[in-house]
C-alpha cells in the first residue's frame, strides 16, 4: 500500500497541577487571612471564536497534508498590568496586597503570557480559579528572566485572580507586571478537571473519560510494555510553543562535557516543532518557551491525575533550517532537528534523566523480544504514551528508498500509534539510547476501525503507524542550512571532541546510571508477558452492545483470568478460563456501563492489559 505521509500537527495540551511550574509553593495572604478586598477590578477581555476556527480547521484536515500546527485554543488581546488593573491595601504590618480578576467569559480555561515580568525581591505573584481550588504560585524573582517575559499554565475558568503580595521595604515602581495577551485553551486540559466549579460542563470533549483526543488505541507510557526502559520515558518531555499555540515531544539528551558540577539540561527535538523557523533565542517564542516534565498516567488503567512539572524559558542552540511554507512541501524538508537549553536547572523532585545517545548506526536494525525499537510522545498533545516496533530500515529522504547511508529511520508500528503532538519524540534502540527524533509519519497498511475512535468513543482519531525520524548521525555534521556555526548537533553534544560513538545515559544532576536502558550494563526487565499480549485480541472494540470477544490463540494451553477495572481501578468483572489454548470467551458485560475500561489477562507465566470502550 502506498503511504499516506501528513507531517505531523502539533497539539497543545496542558496537565499540570497546582503549584506546577517553578515556584515558592504556599498560600496567597487573602486566603491566609480575612482581608476586606471588597470591589476587586475586574478586566473582561472577549473570547476568541473557537466555532469559526473549528470549521476553518475541519476544511484543512480534510487535504492530504496538514498545513500547519494544530491549536488548542486561541489568543485574545489584554491589557491588564500592575497597578491599574488591580486593587491595593496595606496591613497593620505594613504589607500589602494587590488584586485584579482577568476575565473571558466562556473560557474553559486560561494561559498568561506575559510581556512584561520582574518581581523585586519581596513581592510574590500568586494566581487562582475562581473556587480557589486551584493555586498556582508563588512565583518571586527567582523567576526573572533577561528578556523580562514569562508566561503561565492554564488556570481552570473563565476567570483567574491574580494577586501580589508586597513586602513593606518594596518601592512599588520597581515591580513591572504585564499581561498583552492570554491563550484560552478549548482541548488538552483534561488535568483541570478535579479544579471544576460545581455544576461545570466538562473542560473538552473527552475529560469525562480522564483521557485525551488521541486514538483509543494509543497505550500509556507506564504501560508494561515499556516497562524494560525507564530512563527513555523518564528523558521524554512535552514542549509548549505559548505563542505559536501548539506542543510536539522531545528529548533530554547529556553529552560529553557532562559533569555533576556542569550539567547542562539540552533537548533534542524536530525544527518544525518551531514552525516559524526562528533564529534568535531572545524572540517571545523561547522566551515563552514551556517544556514540560513527567506529563503522564501513573498508572496503565488512567486512574489516578494527569501528572506532570513545567519549566518556562529556553534558549535556542542548534537547528537545521525551516520555513513555514514546507508544512505543504515536505520535499523541501532536508535536516529536521532542534537543539534547546533551559534557561533553569531542573528541580530534583522531577526526577528527570538525560538519555544517552547512539550515532554508530552499528547497532541491530532488528531486535527479538523483551528488546524493541521504542517512542515515548505526547500524541494529539495528550498525556505521555508509547509506541513499539521491532525492526527499523535506514531509508533517503524524500524518496523514503531503503539505503544504508539515508538520512532517516523509517519503522512500521506492531504496538501503539503516533498523532500530530508525537514530532519531535525520541527513537530509541533496542539497548535504549536515543537515534533519532519523529518527523514526518503516515499509514502504511490498515488500521482497526475501532483505533479511528477517540478516547470517549467520538469518530476522527487520527492514528499513525508509519513513522520517519530524522538520524541522530545525519544531523551529527548536518552544516546543510540552519544557523551558521549552529546547525548540527556534534559542537553541542561532543563539546570536548572526544569522537565518541556513544554516550550513556545519566540523572538530571548528571550521575551515572546503571540500568533502565541508555547504559553499558543493559535493561530493567519486567515480568510482563510480551507473547500473551500478542495472542490475544478483544473485540468489538469500542463495543455498543452487552458482549464482548476475547479471542486467543495461545503456544501452549494454560489458565487465564480475566479482571475489567474502570479508570478508578474498580473491578467490574471477572471471568477464569480453564486450559485456555485456541478459542473464544465471550464476556457479558450487560452490568457494566458506559465508559472505558482496562482489560487485564493473566496466566502463570505473565499478564497483558488491553483497553476497552463501551458505548451503549
Amino acid at each position: 500500500m502506498k503511504k499516506k505521509i501528513i507531517f505531523f500537527s502539533v497539539l497543545l495540551a496542558l496537565g499540570l497541577k497546582a503549584n506546577a511550574q517553578i515556584n515558592q509553593g504556599g498560600l496567597p495572604l487573602s486566603m491566609k487571612q480575612e482581608i476586606a478586598l471588597t470591589n476587586v477590578p475586574l478586566s473582561d477581555y472577549q473570547n476568541p471564536d473557537w466555532e469559526s476556527y473549528l470549521n476553518e480547521e475541519k476544511e484543512r484536515l480534510h487535504k492530504p497534508q496538514v498545513t500547519g500546527p494544530v491549536k488548542i485554543g486561541l489568543h485574545a488581546p489584554t491589557d491588564f498590568g500592575f497597578p491599574q488593573s488591580g486593587q491595593m491595601i496595606t496591613l497593620d504590618n505594613g504589607q500589602r496586597v494587590w488584586r485584579g480578576i482577568m476575565s473571558i467569559p466562556g473560557a474553559p480555561a486560561i494561559g498568561l503570557l506575559f510581556d512584561q515580568f520582574n518581581l523585586p525581591k519581596g513581592v510574590k505573584l500568586y494566581l487562582t480559579n475562581e473556587n480557589k481550588r486551584q493555586v498556582v504560585g508563588a512565583f518571586d524573582n527567582s523567576n526573572n528572566d533577561a528578556s523580562g517575559q514569562f508566561a503561565i499554565d492554564a488556570i481552570q475558568g473563565p476567570k483567574v485572580y491574580i494577586e501580589l503580595n508586597i513586602a513593606p521595604e518594596v518601592n512599588l515602581s520597581d515591580i513591572k507586571m504585564h499581561i498583552d495577551k492570554a491563550l484560552v485553551f478549548h482541548r488538552a486540559i483534561e488535568h483541570l478537571q478535579t479544579y471544576l466549579i460545581a455544576g461545570a460542563t466538562p473542560l473538552d470533549q473527552v475529560d469525562a473519560q480522564l483521557n485525551g483526543r488521541s486514538s483509543v488505541c494509543t497505550i500509556n507510557a507506564i504501560c508494561p510494555q515499556g516497562a524494560n526502559y525507564p530512563n527513555p520515558r523518564k528523558a521524554t518531555i512535552q514542549t509548549i510553543d505559548m505563542v505559536g499555540g501548539g506542543a510536539c515531544s522531545g528529548t533530554l539528551v547529556t553529552h560529553t562535557g557532562n559533569t555533576a558540577a556542569s550539567c547542562k539540561p539540552y533537548i533534542y527535538t524536530a525544527s518544525h516543532c518551531e514552525p516559524t523557523g526562528q533564529t534568535n533565542s531572545s524572540t517571545p517564542v523561547f522566551n515563552q518557551y514551556l517544556v514540560r516534565f513527567n506529563f503522564e498516567r501513573p498508572t496503565c488503567d488512567n486512574s489516578g491525575a494527569t501528572n506532570g512539572q513545567s519549566i518556562t524559558g529556553v534558549n535556542l542552540v542548534s537547528r537545521s533550517a525551516f520555513q513555514s511554507q514546507w508544512l505543504n512541501d515536505l520535499n523541501s524538508i532536508k535536516g529536521d532537528f532542534m537543539l534547546l537549553e533551559l534557561r533553569q536547572a531542573i528541580p530534583a523532585s522531577y526526577g528527570a534523566v538525560f538519555s544517552g545517545w547512539d550515532r554508530s548506526n552499528s547497532f541491530p536494525t532488528n531486535v527479538s523480544l523483551p528488546k524493541k525499537f521504542i517512542g515515548f510522545h505526547h500524541p494529539a498533545g495528550d498525556n505521555k504514551k508509547l509506541s513499539t516496533s521491532q525492526s527499523i530500515a535506514s531509508t533517503e529522504w524524500p524518496s523514503q528508498q531503503p539505503s544504508p547511508s539515508g538520512s532517516r529511520w523509517t519503522t512500521e508500528l506492531e504496538v501503539g500509534y503516533v498523532e500530530g503532538g508525537s514530532s519531535g519524540s525520541g527513537l530509541f534502540n533496542g539497548d535504549g539510547y536515543v537515534i533519532g527524533d519523529a518527523s514526518v509519519a503516515g499509514v502504511s497498511a490498515t488500521i482497526p476501525a475501532n483505533c479511528n475512535t477517540k478516547a470517549n468513543g467520538e469518530p476522527n482519531a487520527d492514528p499513525l503507524n508509519s513513522v520517519t525520524y530524522q538520524k541522530l548521525s545525519h544531523v551529527w555534521e548536518y552544516n546543510e542550512n540552519g544557523i551558521a556555526g549552529a546547525n548540527s548537533l556534534k559542537p553541542f553534544l561532543d563539546p570536548a571532541n572526544t569522537g565518541v560513538l556513544k554516550t550513556n545515559s545519566v540523572t538530571q544532576t548528571c550521575a551515572p546510571l546503571t540500568s533502565g536502558g541508555g547504559t553499558e550494563t543493559g535493561l530493567s526487565l519486567s515480568g510482563f508477558n510480551e507473547g500473551l499480549d500478542g495472542d490475544i485480541v478483544v473485540y468489538p472494540n469500542p463495543s455498543s452492545g452487552n458482549n464482548v470477544q476475547l479471542q486467543y490463540n495461545l503456544k501452549n494451553s494454560t489458565d487465564l483470568s480475566v479482571t475489567i477495572v474502570d479508570i478508578t481501578g474498580k473491578v467490574v468483572f471477572e471471568a477464569k478460563i480453564k486450559g485456555a489454548k485456541t478459542g473464544t470467551k465471550q464476556l457479558n458485560l450487560q452490568q457494566v456501563s458506559s465508559g472505558m475500561y482496562v482489560i487485564k489477562i493473566s496466566s502463570p507465566n505473565g499478564y497483558t492489559c488491553k483497553k476497552l470502550v463501551l458505548n451503549k
